[in-house]
Parts: structure tokens; C-alpha cells; sequence
């Protein structure tokens, strides 16, 4: 079974700890982690796109 994607995105900057702590226990979770895959836009490098 292919996990769901999860996109976590905030444009406040104080919720920046939030985000990390969701992505953490999504991923940290044995069941969690198999069902969804975690994206935050913070951890992919920039693009000269």
C-alpha cells in the first residue's frame, strides 16, 4: 500500500515548531508512518525554478 502524502505548511513563522513537532510524530508513529508520508516545504533545497 502506497502511504498518503501529508503536505504541512504555514505561512507564520510561529508555527514553525508546530510543524516539526506534527512531522516528528507522524513519522516517529509505527502505524502512522504507514499510512502517510510526511512533506514540509522547509526541507527541500531551493530551486532556480
Amino acid at each position: 500500500m502506497t502511504p498518503t502524502r501529508i503536505f504541512i505548511s504555514s505561512v507564520q513563522r510561529e508555527f514553525a515548531r508546530d510543524r516539526e513537532h506534527l512531522r516528528d510524530y507522524l513519522r516517529g508513529d509505527p502505524l502512522m508512518r504507514r499510512f502517510f508520508e510526511v512533506f514540509l516545504f522547509e526541507n527541500v533545497p531551493a530551486s532556480d525554478r
